[in-house]
Formats: structure tokens, sequence, C-alpha cells
């Protein structure tokens, strides 16, 4: 894995289940990160403390806020960060027709509008400083394969896809690039005890991932700090598929015969 000392990046949900490792992992790496997220500031120092290589920088956020995030990223401008991992996302399980509409609109809200907001603040941000930056938007394998019972969740991610793409496609002459990361079901939060106390849901999701068991955090955070990296330094608008195999579900026989 290429050394990302020098960089400077952001990241979203920095705290989260995923977004601990990812901090960590690209520190390890040597950048500097600036971490963003909505516990309080001591919290989130206490978390820092075992971190190796440069201590990440917090900043306490509602990602939803946009005249907040304006503000931050203008203060941000100050650390000169070239790089952006659109990571933050929740999720409402539950069938749709149980869903209700502010929980959808929440679900919408924090994982696509906040990050593409956040991504047209600091895009402004490059361009005016004329910096080829590079953002990593997290997606997942439900961007493009249902999962039932998430599909506010899977809609939110399958419209990253084409945010990112879009990006992409307006800003390389600026030498801005911008691809997606794809994890499967991840050890982490809601799915991990799922995992380990629902037996139907460990039977479903055990077949839907030929691999045979969840991924681990830091094999996100080492798909993430690859797309950060100059290895990826030809790829723009692209997506990162790490899921497993999941998105080749069905695999057993019976449902394979399943019209």
């Amino acid at each position: 894995m290429n050394r990302l000392d020098g960089r400077t990046v952001i990241v979203t949900g920095a705290l989260g289940g995923i977004g601990f490792s990812v901090t960590s992992f690209l520190s390890i790496l040597g950048a500097q990160v600036i971490a963003l997220d909505c516990i309080d500031t001591e919290q989130a120092m206490n978390k820092f403390q075992n971190i190796a290589g440069a201590k990440p920088v917090y900043y306490k956020i509602d990602l939803t806020d946009s005249a907040a995030l304006a503000k931050l990223v203008a203060k941000i401008e100050s650390h000169n960060p070239d790089s952006l991992v659109a990571l933050a996302g929740i999720v409402e399980s539950g069938e749709l027709v149980d869903q209700s509409t502010d929980s959808i609109r929440k679900v919408i809200d924090v994982n696509l509008i906040s990050q593409m907001e956040l991504a047209k603040y600091q895009i402004k941000s490059w361009l005016a400083r004329k910096v080829a930056g590079n953002i990593v938007f997290v997606s997942s394998w439900v961007d493009h394969v249902p999962w039932p019972g998430i599909t506010p969740y899977a809609a939110s991610k399958a419209g990253l896809v084409g945010v990112c793409r879009g990006i992409a496609r307006e800003y390389a002459r600026q030498g801005i690039r911008a691809n997606l990361i794809a994890p499967g079901i991840v050890d982490v939060g809601m799915a991990a005890k799922q995992w380990r106390e629902e037996p139907d849901y460990r039977a479903r999701a055990s077949r839907a991932i030929p691999l045979g068991r969840l991924q681990r955090p830091e094999e996100v955070a080492q798909g993430i700090a690859f797309l950060l990296s100059d290895q990826s330094s030809y790829m723009t608008g692209s997506t990162l598929l790490m899921d497993g195999g999941a998105s080749l579900y069905p695999l057993d026989p019976e449902e394979a015969a399943q019209p």
C-alpha cells in the first residue's frame, strides 16, 4: 500500500463503525485526517488517543445543516485539504410501506444530499485554489442490487453513483477526480448485530456472500486508501466493488432456479 504522507483528507462519519477504521488507517499511512462527525468533541478526542500517526483534527458538525457545512468548509481551508472521503451514512430498516416519510427523507438527506453539498463546497474551494482534488464516495453493493428492507438506503447509495460520475465528468479537466467504493455487508453496527443474534438474517446473508463472512471494516479502509493514492491516478468516475461477491446473489440452486 502506498504511503499517503503529505495528504490532508476530510473524512465524514469519521467515528462510525467503518469511519474509525478509515480514520485510523489513513493516519497510519501518513495522512492528516480532518475528521467530521456529530459526537461531542471530548468523546471524539478520547477515541483518537490510540491512533498511530498524526492525530486527526476533529470538527463536530450536523452535515444536514447546509449553512453550517458551508462555514465549516471555509474554516477547513486553512488545513489545505486535497482529498475528501464522503462516508457518513445512516440506515433505517423495514419494509418500504412501513417507513415514515420523515425517516425516508432523513436517510436521503444524510446519505446523499449532505455528501453532495459537501463535495460541492469543497470543489469550489479546490477550483479557487487550483487544487487537483480527489473524492471517494462510499456507496454500497446495494446501489445496484436490491436487498429487502433497506430500499431508501439503497436509493441514496444509487444516487451517490450519479453524483460521483457527474463530478468526475465535469471536473476532470481541472484535475479533480471522483470515484466510489462499494463495500459489501460490513461487520459493524446493525449488520454485525443481526449476524450474531438473528439466525434467519445470518442464513440469508451467508447465502448472499460467496466468501462466507462479513467484511472487515479495515478492508474497506484499504480500498479507500487505494483510491486516495497515486496507484489509482488514472481512475475517475469508477466504482471499486469490494463486496465478497455479494452482488453475484442469488447463489444456491433453489434460488437460482426461480424466475
